[in-house]
């Protein structure tokens, strides 16, 4: 599992030869240390460049707690300049599914027994960590939106919610079908760790047509649609190894989900004012690390034709442990050390830090970029706005 932090953080940095320069900057001037983010400095820091803003990217390293805490945070101190959204990388029914739960009496409670009726169904969320954010949010009258892709496994949590919800008889008794097919392919693959023995490989273009001319809800039509997307989307990676058309048509459908709830939000609302929490990669703006313009792109230039701004921030562990969103690995926890695989500029800041967060305004240093810095940074630098490093990351709660 250790490769497999270091192989994510050195993507996501993109490496280069170090450009050594005359006159090296003291980043220390753009950065501060805090124990908590209820610290004076971090407020008045973040309450300034939420000024006119429209959107905040919350780019995270996946499975470590603080990132929730992090989010959170930036949550409450956002509520005065009127943000009350959170975008998260779920599909809308996974999003929806969240806002039930949170809505309850018993969050948790109520989240374990979904995750233990649908098991990774919902793999970012299955924790109690986020459900401190999710019913923080509902608590302040906010809502959530799930724009990414249905989860590979997630098959047999939609076919439940239509078989919930719809009055269309003959499509929840062959839903009910195959719903039970999902399950036991879900229970075969995990025992065996045969992740093909999933549903989605069985999912074909005969039977989703067949589901589409049963359907005749918008709302089921457009579940069942988005079922068939991630199909696509899923196949480009694991069977075809068109890795761009994986990732870009992925981009391309996290953009169309997340303007259908934007227009539908506009009808009500000027400007909506969105937190995003995503992967660290879909929070950079211009070309990311798999050569796409992701959803944090389009909404930084929305941000722009609205005559406001974007914020993007990076959330990365410099060591700790992180939960594994993956119910074919052996472990739930791995240990990572990603402190060798950041840029120079930042290895070299490393050993000076003695506080839980290490806090670098990016957006600060880019008129000094192009003479003094590695290239590897000058990505970090132009894609980003702020920089959070964790020191001693733990690991989610894992239901």
């Amino acid at each position: 599992m250790k490769i497999i932090f270091s192989l994510f953080i050195s993507i996501i940095f993109l490496s280069t030869p170090f450009i050594h320069s005359q006159d090296k900057i003291d980043l220390s001037k753009y950065s501060f240390q805090i124990e908590d983010f209820n610290d004076d400095t971090f407020l008045s820091f973040t309450k300034q460049r939420l000024e006119n803003s429209q959107f905040v990217f919350v780019g995270e390293q996946h499975g470590i707690k603080e990132v929730g805490i992090f989010t959170n945070s930036i949550y409450n101190i956002a509520q005065p300049f009127g943000y009350h959204t959170l975008c998260i990388e779920t599909d809308a029914i996974a999003a929806e599914k969240i806002t039930t739960i949170a809505s309850s009496n018993d969050p948790i409670g109520n989240a374990k027994k979904l995750h233990q009726e649908f098991p990774f169904a919902i793999p970012f969320y299955n924790n109690e960590d986020d459900y401190d954010l999710f019913t923080n949010v509902i608590k302040k009258k906010g809502t959530l939106w799930g724009i990414d892709q249905t989860f590979m496994v997630q098959f047999r949590l939609n076919f439940d919610y239509i078989i919930s919800t719809t009055d269309n008889t003959p499509l929840k008794e062959k839903l009910q079908e195959l719903k039970k097919e999902a399950i036991e392919g879900y229970q075969y693959a995990i025992a065996n760790k045969k992740y093909g023995a999933t549903y989605i490989f069985k999912y074909n273009e005969a039977l989703h047509k067949s589901l589409l001319e049963l359907a005749t809800d918008a709302k089921d039509i457009e579940i069942l649609k988005q079922l068939w997307k991630t199909k696509e989307i899923y196949a480009y990676n694991m069977i075809t190894k068109e890795y761009y058309k994986n990732n870009n048509t992925r981009g391309q459908l996290m953009k169309r989900n997340f303007l259908n709830y934007y227009h539908k939000a506009k009808d009500r609302n000027t400007t909506p004012k969105v937190i995003f929490k995503l992967g660290a990669n879909h929070a950079a703006k211009g070309l990311n690390r798999t050569n796409i313009y992701d959803i944090s792109n389009m909404a930084s230039e929305l941000a722009i034709t609205n005559k406001m701004h974007s914020l993007h921030y990076m959330v990365m562990g410099i060591t700790g442990k992180a939960a594994i969103g993956n119910p074919f690995s052996p472990n739930p926890v791995a240990p990572f050390d990603n402190s060798k695989d950041f840029p120079e500029e930042i290895q070299t800041v490393i050993p000076t830090i003695t506080k839980k967060y290490y806090v670098l305004d990016l957006a600060s240093l880019r008129p000094l970029a192009y003479a003094n810095f590695s290239d590897a940074f000058k990505k970090i630098i132009f894609r980003y706005d702020v920089l959070v490093l964790v020191r001693n990351a733990e690991a989610f709660k894992s239901f």
